[in-house]
């Protein structure tokens, strides 16, 4: 029996976003008089929805712009956020309370945040829309919304947050002194070359005496780079260009981090902190309560490299056709031996989550410890190779001094 006209005009138009039973994400739209309705609707068809929008009020929401906070205030943020949640308070009087107490740069956010709330929005479509926040982070929350554990969700999501930001301030304190030497000691020597010895040649030039070997060619490779600064300086800066429009593509992305994988040391750094990030986020998504299939898919991203996301999703797509997901990651070469067999000893005990846990700290602690290792030589490799510059720049002055005689 068909509904009549009047009732369809004033039936809603609804789009929403669930979870299936069989663990993936669908979207879609449908019509139903009420939201009430239209839940009961996709409960039926069994669904879990977790964003329910109603068209109408979408259509007249205010224009959102993301904001950027760091990584830092977003661990704060959704500690409070959890926080609040855990005294019982609903989303929108959360929303209220955090305005006043939120980070400085949240402040642009939570007006906007607490708005999509009122329009009908889930808090994780709601930070989406006013936050740029890490896909992994919104899943944990979306998660947490569709199994009902909405703090414990937010509580995840900031525990993993906090150590995203610990490790990412851990790489920046590491590289910080290195990048300083390199900075400074190219700077001395640019200096030197460039200044110093061309204006002792012009002394020694007018005195009528010859200059020594090492002196000439130190003024050779200072000529040669005086006169190619032009094409040097365009090589340089369509480099830096070039390489992060190529990163913007897919392909390029996905190129570049194939390459870096393959690099001496700093491809076990990499494999590993993406390995880390992956099972880390794995485990937070399955103790929210979010199936295999989106969870990985979530996961995949917060790894943080392409080839590694890749991989994990071939490997995604032997665990849905029934294969086991231990295998199916080490088939797909997806993460080092060590995640890999502690995964297939989690799936064996049926303590997946805990043991995902624990194999992200063990690959996390592993690039932090192969991040040391590489810091700790390219510091004396840095002060060698200055040091060999300066030795060679200060033995053509010396050489030059010497070669001063007094004319007759």
């Amino acid at each position: 029996m068909q509904a009549s006209p009047v009732q369809t005009e004033a039936a809603s138009r609804y789009t929403y976003r669930a979870i299936a039973p069989d663990g993936a994400e669908q979207r879609g739209v449908l019509r139903a008089m009420s939201r009430p309705a239209a839940l009961a609707q996709l409960i039926s068809r069994g669904l879990h929805p977790f964003e329910l929008i109603e068209s109408s009020a979408s259509a007249t929401a205010p224009e959102n712009h993301t904001v950027r906070i760091s990584a830092n205030d977003l661990a704060i943020g959704l500690r409070q956020l959890a926080t609040l949640l855990d005294a019982g308070l609903p989303i929108h009087r959360v929303l209220t309370v955090f305005g006043e107490l939120a980070p400085s740069s949240w402040q642009g956010a939570v007006p906007a945040a607490r708005a999509a709330v009122a329009n009908g929005q889930g808090l994780s479509a709601a930070l989406a829309t006013s936050l740029r926040i890490p896909e992994v982070v919104l899943g944990m929350i979306r998660a947490g919304e569709a199994s009902g554990r909405m703090a414990s969700a937010v509580h995840t999501a900031a525990e993993f947050s906090e150590r995203t930001a610990a490790r990412a301030n851990a790489i920046r304190t590491a590289l910080a002194y290195p990048l300083l030497l390199c900075v400074v000691g190219s700077a001395a020597v640019v200096i030197l070359v460039t200044v110093v010895i061309p204006r002792f040649a012009v002394i020694l030039a007018d005195l009528g005496q010859t200059l020594p070997p090492t002196t000439r060619m130190v003024l050779a490779i200072a000529r040669a780079i005086q006169d190619h600064v032009v094409p040097i300086g365009a090589m340089v800066v369509g480099a830096t260009l070039v390489v992060p429009l190529s990163m913007s593509t897919s392909r390029g992305r996905e190129w570049w981090q194939a390459w870096l994988l393959q690099f001496p040391i700093v491809g076990g750094i990499r494999w590993s902190s993406a390995a880390g990030r992956f099972c880390a986020a794995l485990s937070s998504l399955l103790e929210s309560g979010l199936p295999i299939a989106p969870a990985m898919a979530h996961a995949a991203r917060a790894a943080g490299d392409s080839v590694v996301a890749r991989r994990v999703m071939e490997a995604r797509e032997k665990i849905i056709a029934g294969q086991r997901i231990g295998t199916s990651l080490r088939n797909a070469d997806a993460l080092p031996l060590t995640a890999t067999r502690l995964i297939e000893a989690g799936d064996e005990s049926g303590q997946l989550a805990a043991l995902l846990r624990h194999a992200g700290a063990i690959e996390s602690d592993n690039a932090h410890r192969l991040l040391t290792q590489f810091v700790r030589l390219l510091e004396p490799a840095l002060i060698l190779a200055f040091a060999a510059l300066v030795t060679l720049v200060a033995a053509a002055l010396l050489q030059a001094i010497y070669s001063i005689r007094p004319s007759v």
